[in-house]
Protein backbone atom coordinates (compact mmCIF):
# COMPACT_ATOMS: atom_id res chain seq x y z
CA UNK A 1 0.00 0.00 0.00
CA UNK A 2 2.01 3.09 -1.75
CA UNK A 3 0.37 6.19 0.09
CA UNK A 4 1.69 9.63 -0.72
CA UNK A 5 0.06 12.86 1.40
CA UNK A 6 0.66 16.44 0.77
CA UNK A 7 -0.38 19.36 2.05
CA UNK A 8 -2.27 21.96 0.09
CA UNK A 9 -4.94 24.72 0.31
CA UNK A 10 -7.22 25.43 -3.02
CA UNK A 11 -10.59 23.31 -2.41
CA UNK A 12 -12.43 24.35 -5.33
CA UNK A 13 -9.19 23.01 -7.52
CA UNK A 14 -8.49 19.87 -5.91
CA UNK A 15 -12.31 19.34 -5.74
CA UNK A 16 -11.84 19.26 -9.82
CA UNK A 17 -9.16 17.15 -9.70
CA UNK A 18 -10.75 14.66 -7.30
CA UNK A 19 -14.17 14.78 -9.74
CA UNK A 20 -12.37 14.12 -12.56
CA UNK A 21 -13.53 11.72 -14.89
CA UNK A 22 -12.03 12.53 -18.00
CA UNK A 23 -8.70 11.17 -16.53
CA UNK A 24 -10.54 8.26 -14.96
CA UNK A 25 -13.04 5.70 -15.78
CA UNK A 26 -14.36 5.16 -12.87
CA UNK A 27 -15.21 7.92 -10.01
CA UNK A 28 -17.19 7.40 -6.84
CA UNK A 29 -17.26 9.64 -3.72
CA UNK A 30 -17.72 6.76 -0.88
CA UNK A 31 -17.36 8.64 2.03
CA UNK A 32 -18.03 12.76 3.27
CA UNK A 33 -17.33 13.01 7.06
CA UNK A 34 -17.68 15.87 9.95
CA UNK A 35 -19.34 18.95 6.88
CA UNK A 36 -22.47 20.39 6.38
CA UNK A 37 -22.37 19.62 3.11
CA UNK A 38 -23.11 16.47 1.06
CA UNK A 39 -21.39 17.11 -1.83
CA UNK A 40 -17.74 16.83 -2.35
CA UNK A 41 -16.96 20.49 -3.87
CA UNK A 42 -19.35 21.89 -0.71
CA UNK A 43 -17.50 20.07 1.76
CA UNK A 44 -13.87 21.37 0.36
CA UNK A 45 -14.97 24.93 0.15
CA UNK A 46 -16.76 24.33 3.74
CA UNK A 47 -13.49 23.47 5.06
CA UNK A 48 -11.80 25.91 3.17
CA UNK A 49 -14.16 28.71 4.31
CA UNK A 50 -13.69 27.90 8.27
CA UNK A 51 -9.64 28.36 7.26
CA UNK A 52 -10.10 32.07 6.13
CA UNK A 53 -10.83 32.88 9.55
CA UNK A 54 -6.98 31.76 10.32
CA UNK A 55 -3.62 31.88 9.02
CA UNK A 56 -3.69 28.56 7.60
CA UNK A 57 -2.69 28.71 3.80
CA UNK A 58 -3.30 25.09 3.43
CA UNK A 59 -6.50 23.85 5.11
CA UNK A 60 -5.89 20.14 3.45
CA UNK A 61 -4.16 16.97 3.96
CA UNK A 62 -4.45 14.72 1.05
CA UNK A 63 -3.16 11.22 0.85
CA UNK A 64 -3.26 8.84 -1.93
CA UNK A 65 -3.49 5.12 -0.85
CA UNK A 66 -2.55 3.24 -3.93
CA UNK A 67 -2.15 -0.45 -3.76
CA UNK A 68 0.38 -2.98 -5.89
CA UNK A 69 -0.25 -3.81 -9.11
CA UNK A 70 -0.88 -7.81 -7.84
CA UNK A 71 -2.98 -6.55 -5.34
CA UNK A 72 -7.01 -6.96 -5.46
CA UNK A 73 -8.04 -5.13 -2.32
CA UNK A 74 -11.76 -4.66 -1.03
CA UNK A 75 -13.71 -1.80 0.68
CA UNK A 76 -12.84 -2.99 4.27
CA UNK A 77 -9.05 -3.19 3.46
CA UNK A 78 -9.14 0.07 2.12
CA UNK A 79 -11.01 0.92 4.83
CA UNK A 80 -8.49 0.01 7.40
CA UNK A 81 -6.00 1.71 6.17
CA UNK A 82 -8.07 4.96 6.19
CA UNK A 83 -8.33 4.11 9.93
CA UNK A 84 -4.78 3.11 10.58
CA UNK A 85 -3.63 6.60 8.54
CA UNK A 86 -6.26 8.69 10.27
CA UNK A 87 -5.48 7.43 13.94
CA UNK A 88 -1.21 7.46 13.79
CA UNK A 89 -1.58 10.77 12.37
CA UNK A 90 -4.12 12.01 15.08
CA UNK A 91 -6.40 13.15 12.38
CA UNK A 92 -9.33 10.83 13.48
CA UNK A 93 -11.74 13.09 14.68
CA UNK A 94 -11.37 15.58 11.40
CA UNK A 95 -13.69 16.29 8.27
CA UNK A 96 -12.81 13.46 6.08
CA UNK A 97 -13.60 13.19 2.57
CA UNK A 98 -12.74 9.69 0.41
CA UNK A 99 -12.80 9.40 -3.16
CA UNK A 100 -11.71 6.29 -5.32
CA UNK A 101 -10.42 5.93 -8.56
CA UNK A 102 -10.59 3.47 -11.09
CA UNK A 103 -8.05 3.13 -14.63
CA UNK A 104 -6.98 1.01 -16.79
CA UNK A 105 -8.57 -1.28 -13.97
CA UNK A 106 -6.92 -0.76 -11.18
CA UNK A 107 -8.30 1.16 -8.02
CA UNK A 108 -6.40 3.64 -5.60
CA UNK A 109 -8.10 6.62 -3.44
CA UNK A 110 -7.70 9.86 -2.25
CA UNK A 111 -8.51 10.93 1.52
CA UNK A 112 -8.39 14.31 1.68
CA UNK A 113 -8.32 15.60 5.51
CA UNK A 114 -9.49 18.96 6.91
CA UNK A 115 -6.14 20.16 8.90
CA UNK A 116 -8.06 22.54 11.07
CA UNK A 117 -9.49 21.40 15.18
CA UNK A 118 -10.56 23.22 18.40
CA UNK A 119 -7.67 23.38 20.61
CA UNK A 120 -8.97 23.21 24.10
CA UNK A 121 -6.10 22.78 25.97
CA UNK A 122 -2.40 24.73 25.43
CA UNK A 123 -0.01 22.55 23.59
CA UNK A 124 3.34 24.57 23.82
CA UNK A 125 4.37 26.87 26.93
CA UNK A 126 4.92 27.14 30.36
CA UNK A 127 0.79 25.98 30.16
CA UNK A 128 0.99 22.89 28.29
CA UNK A 129 -1.99 20.87 28.98
CA UNK A 130 -3.89 23.26 30.82
CA UNK A 131 -7.22 23.88 29.86
CA UNK A 132 -7.81 27.01 27.43
CA UNK A 133 -10.36 29.60 28.86
CA UNK A 134 -11.98 29.69 24.90
CA UNK A 135 -11.43 27.20 22.61
CA UNK A 136 -9.21 28.50 19.33
CA UNK A 137 -9.29 27.20 16.12
CA UNK A 138 -5.98 26.06 15.00
CA UNK A 139 -4.39 23.75 11.90
CA UNK A 140 -3.13 20.46 12.56
CA UNK A 141 0.62 20.55 12.67
CA UNK A 142 1.72 17.32 10.27
CA UNK A 143 5.81 17.09 11.02
CA UNK A 144 7.63 15.10 9.05
CA UNK A 145 4.32 13.47 7.59
CA UNK A 146 6.45 11.88 4.70
CA UNK A 147 8.68 9.64 6.71
CA UNK A 148 5.86 8.89 9.10
CA UNK A 149 3.29 7.66 5.91
CA UNK A 150 6.47 5.59 5.20
CA UNK A 151 6.22 3.78 8.53
CA UNK A 152 2.74 3.35 8.19
CA UNK A 153 2.92 2.28 4.55
CA UNK A 154 5.01 -0.84 6.12
CA UNK A 155 2.50 -1.95 8.86
CA UNK A 156 -0.21 -1.72 6.33
CA UNK A 157 2.09 -4.00 3.90
CA UNK A 158 2.47 -6.25 6.98
CA UNK A 159 -1.14 -6.24 8.69
CA UNK A 160 -2.72 -6.83 4.75
CA UNK A 161 -0.26 -9.32 3.95
CA UNK A 162 1.57 -7.72 1.07
CA UNK A 163 4.63 -8.09 -0.72
CA UNK A 164 6.49 -4.93 0.70
CA UNK A 165 8.33 -3.40 -2.82
CA UNK A 166 12.04 -3.78 -3.07
CA UNK A 167 12.03 0.40 -2.70
CA UNK A 168 10.45 0.09 0.95
CA UNK A 169 12.76 -2.67 2.07
CA UNK A 170 15.61 -0.15 1.10
CA UNK A 171 15.66 3.13 -0.06
CA UNK A 172 18.79 2.44 -2.33
CA UNK A 173 16.35 0.03 -4.08
CA UNK A 174 14.12 1.85 -5.71
CA UNK A 175 12.79 2.12 -8.55
CA UNK A 176 14.46 4.90 -10.37
CA UNK A 177 11.56 5.24 -13.54
CA UNK A 178 8.95 5.81 -11.08
CA UNK A 179 7.93 9.56 -11.54
CA UNK A 180 6.41 12.59 -9.73
CA UNK A 181 2.31 14.16 -11.10
CA UNK A 182 4.90 16.70 -12.07
CA UNK A 183 6.83 14.77 -14.42
CA UNK A 184 3.93 13.00 -15.66
CA UNK A 185 1.83 16.23 -16.07
CA UNK A 186 5.18 17.65 -18.24
CA UNK A 187 5.80 14.33 -20.17
CA UNK A 188 1.88 14.26 -20.95
CA UNK A 189 2.36 17.64 -22.10
CA UNK A 190 4.84 16.35 -24.70
CA UNK A 191 3.15 13.38 -26.14
CA UNK A 192 5.70 11.23 -24.40
CA UNK A 193 6.01 8.38 -21.93
CA UNK A 194 7.59 9.63 -18.59
CA UNK A 195 9.29 6.42 -18.19
CA UNK A 196 10.70 6.27 -21.26
CA UNK A 197 11.99 10.34 -21.08
CA UNK A 198 13.50 9.28 -17.41
CA UNK A 199 15.38 6.33 -18.77
CA UNK A 200 17.29 7.80 -21.69
CA UNK A 201 17.91 10.75 -19.21
CA UNK A 202 19.16 8.61 -16.80
CA UNK A 203 21.11 6.45 -18.54
CA UNK A 204 22.99 9.48 -20.67
CA UNK A 205 23.81 11.16 -17.13
CA UNK A 206 24.60 7.60 -15.74
CA UNK A 207 27.60 6.75 -18.28
CA UNK A 208 28.69 10.30 -18.95
CA UNK A 209 31.26 11.75 -16.85
CA UNK A 210 31.30 15.88 -18.46
CA UNK A 211 28.58 17.70 -19.54
CA UNK A 212 29.56 17.74 -22.95
CA UNK A 213 29.33 13.55 -23.04
CA UNK A 214 25.92 13.99 -21.62
CA UNK A 215 25.03 16.47 -24.08
CA UNK A 216 26.31 14.13 -26.47
CA UNK A 217 23.93 11.01 -25.95
CA UNK A 218 20.79 13.48 -25.67
CA UNK A 219 21.24 14.82 -28.93
CA UNK A 220 21.08 11.14 -30.46
CA UNK A 221 17.60 11.68 -28.60
CA UNK A 222 16.71 14.92 -30.32
CA UNK A 223 17.25 16.65 -27.08
CA UNK A 224 19.89 19.42 -25.67
CA UNK A 225 21.35 20.40 -22.27
CA UNK A 226 21.15 23.77 -20.87
CA UNK A 227 20.80 25.91 -18.13
CA UNK A 228 17.96 27.35 -16.71
CA UNK A 229 16.87 30.30 -15.94
CA UNK A 230 15.99 29.37 -11.22
CA UNK A 231 16.29 26.01 -11.59
CA UNK A 232 19.69 24.99 -12.63
CA UNK A 233 20.72 22.18 -15.16
CA UNK A 234 17.45 21.41 -17.83
CA UNK A 235 16.86 19.36 -20.53
CA UNK A 236 15.63 21.27 -23.62
CA UNK A 237 12.95 18.63 -25.55
CA UNK A 238 12.72 18.92 -29.07
CA UNK A 239 9.22 20.54 -29.06
CA UNK A 240 10.92 23.67 -26.98
CA UNK A 241 10.04 22.74 -23.57
CA UNK A 242 12.35 22.59 -20.70
CA UNK A 243 12.59 19.52 -18.42
CA UNK A 244 14.03 19.97 -14.69
CA UNK A 245 17.05 17.80 -14.97
CA UNK A 246 16.95 16.88 -11.19
CA UNK A 247 13.10 16.07 -11.35
CA UNK A 248 13.70 13.37 -13.96
CA UNK A 249 17.20 12.48 -12.25
CA UNK A 250 15.45 11.66 -9.20
CA UNK A 251 18.71 13.69 -7.26
CA UNK A 252 19.96 16.65 -6.07
CA UNK A 253 21.03 19.80 -7.90
CA UNK A 254 24.37 19.15 -5.32
CA UNK A 255 25.05 15.86 -6.92
CA UNK A 256 23.85 16.93 -10.60
CA UNK A 257 26.71 19.83 -10.35
CA UNK A 258 28.79 17.56 -8.85
CA UNK A 259 29.05 15.64 -11.81
CA UNK A 260 28.46 18.45 -14.48
CA UNK A 261 30.41 21.68 -12.81
CA UNK A 262 28.26 24.76 -12.33
CA UNK A 263 25.48 25.61 -14.78
CA UNK A 264 26.95 28.69 -16.16
CA UNK A 265 29.49 26.72 -18.07
CA UNK A 266 27.06 25.43 -20.57
CA UNK A 267 23.97 26.80 -23.03
CA UNK A 268 21.28 28.85 -22.59
CA UNK A 269 17.92 27.33 -23.46
CA UNK A 270 17.60 29.61 -25.88
CA UNK A 271 21.03 29.02 -27.58
CA UNK A 272 19.91 25.34 -27.02
CA UNK A 273 16.62 25.76 -29.07
CA UNK A 274 18.17 27.93 -31.45
CA UNK A 275 20.89 24.48 -31.79
CA UNK A 276 17.76 22.19 -32.14
CA UNK A 277 16.13 24.37 -34.84
CA UNK A 278 18.84 23.87 -37.02
CA UNK A 279 19.18 20.45 -36.65
CA UNK A 280 15.84 19.17 -36.65
CA UNK A 281 15.37 20.38 -40.53
CA UNK A 282 11.77 20.87 -42.60
CA UNK A 283 11.67 17.07 -43.78
CA UNK A 284 12.31 15.56 -40.65
CA UNK A 285 9.67 17.54 -38.74
CA UNK A 286 7.15 16.84 -41.96
CA UNK A 287 8.21 12.91 -40.84
CA UNK A 288 7.41 12.86 -37.51
CA UNK A 289 4.23 15.13 -38.29
CA UNK A 290 3.03 12.34 -40.81
CA UNK A 291 4.08 9.57 -38.61
CA UNK A 292 2.22 11.67 -35.55
CA UNK A 293 -1.04 11.80 -38.17
CA UNK A 294 -0.36 7.93 -38.93
CA UNK A 295 -0.28 6.98 -35.30
CA UNK A 296 -3.29 9.85 -34.74
CA UNK A 297 -5.84 7.88 -37.32
CA UNK A 298 -4.86 4.28 -36.06
CA UNK A 299 -5.46 5.73 -32.11
CA UNK A 300 -8.81 6.81 -33.08
CA UNK A 301 -11.09 3.75 -32.98
CA UNK A 302 -9.35 1.90 -30.02
CA UNK A 303 -9.88 5.38 -28.29
CA UNK A 304 -13.48 5.30 -29.23
CA UNK A 305 -13.55 2.10 -28.45
CA UNK A 306 -12.89 2.42 -25.00
CA UNK A 307 -15.08 5.92 -24.51
CA UNK A 308 -18.05 3.03 -25.55
CA UNK A 309 -16.91 0.98 -23.16
CA UNK A 310 -16.46 3.25 -19.98
CA UNK A 311 -19.93 4.98 -21.09
CA UNK A 312 -21.56 1.44 -20.83
CA UNK A 313 -19.79 0.34 -17.59
CA UNK A 314 -20.57 3.94 -16.30
CA UNK A 315 -24.42 3.06 -17.06
CA UNK A 316 -23.92 -0.01 -15.69
CA UNK A 317 -22.65 0.74 -12.07
CA UNK A 318 -25.07 4.01 -11.70
CA UNK A 319 -27.76 1.30 -12.73
CA UNK A 320 -26.54 -1.47 -10.29
CA UNK A 321 -26.43 1.34 -7.87
CA UNK A 322 -29.50 2.54 -7.73
CA UNK A 323 -31.21 -0.99 -7.63
CA UNK A 324 -29.32 -0.85 -4.56
CA UNK A 325 -30.28 2.05 -2.75
CA UNK A 326 -34.53 1.17 -3.91
CA UNK A 327 -33.83 -2.37 -2.46
CA UNK A 328 -32.29 -0.96 1.02
CA UNK A 329 -35.26 1.60 1.26
CA UNK A 330 -37.69 -1.08 0.49
CA UNK A 331 -36.32 -3.73 3.73
CA UNK A 332 -35.70 -0.32 5.74
CA UNK A 333 -39.19 0.11 5.36
CA UNK A 334 -40.30 -3.38 5.60
CA UNK A 335 -38.12 -4.02 8.67
CA UNK A 336 -40.26 -0.59 10.28
CA UNK A 337 -43.34 -1.91 9.55
CA UNK A 338 -42.20 -5.34 11.96
CA UNK A 339 -42.20 -3.09 14.96
CA UNK A 340 -45.27 -3.37 17.27
CA UNK A 341 -47.49 -1.03 18.19
CA UNK A 342 -47.75 0.98 21.54
CA UNK A 343 -46.11 -0.17 25.06
CA UNK A 344 -44.70 -3.20 23.00
CA UNK A 345 -43.30 -0.83 20.61
CA UNK A 346 -41.82 0.85 22.93
CA UNK A 347 -39.76 -2.22 23.75
CA UNK A 348 -38.92 -2.88 20.32
CA UNK A 349 -37.41 0.33 19.73
CA UNK A 350 -35.02 0.36 22.90
CA UNK A 351 -34.19 -2.73 21.68
CA UNK A 352 -33.03 -1.25 18.46
CA UNK A 353 -31.51 1.77 19.47
CA UNK A 354 -29.16 -0.32 21.90
CA UNK A 355 -28.56 -2.91 19.78
CA UNK A 356 -30.27 -5.70 22.41
CA UNK A 357 -32.37 -8.43 22.27
CA UNK A 358 -33.45 -10.52 19.47
CA UNK A 359 -35.28 -8.26 17.19
CA UNK A 360 -32.04 -6.26 17.04
CA UNK A 361 -29.90 -9.41 16.49
CA UNK A 362 -32.74 -10.30 13.62
CA UNK A 363 -32.39 -6.86 11.63
CA UNK A 364 -28.91 -6.70 11.93
CA UNK A 365 -28.25 -10.34 10.34
CA UNK A 366 -30.78 -9.08 7.74
CA UNK A 367 -28.90 -5.70 7.24
CA UNK A 368 -25.55 -8.13 6.86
Amino acid sequence: MILKGSQRGHGRNLAAHLLNARDNDHVHVADLRGTAAEDLRGALLEIEATANGTKCQQPFFQVIVNPPESANLTREQFAAAFDKIEADMGLADHPRAVVFHEKNGREHAHVVYGRLYNSLTYEHGPKTGEERPLPVLKAKQLSFFKSRLREISQDLHHDLGLELPEGMKDSAKRDPLNFDRATWQQAQRLGEDPRDLKKIIGEAFEFSDSPKAFNAVLEQNAMQLARGDKRGFVVLHHSGEALPLHRFLGVKQADIRARLGQPEHVQTVDQAREFLKERMTAQAERQMEDLKATHDKERRPMVQAVRQLKSEQQQDRRTFMDAQQARQGQEAQARASRIRKGIAGLWDKAQLKFGAGPLARQFAAEIE
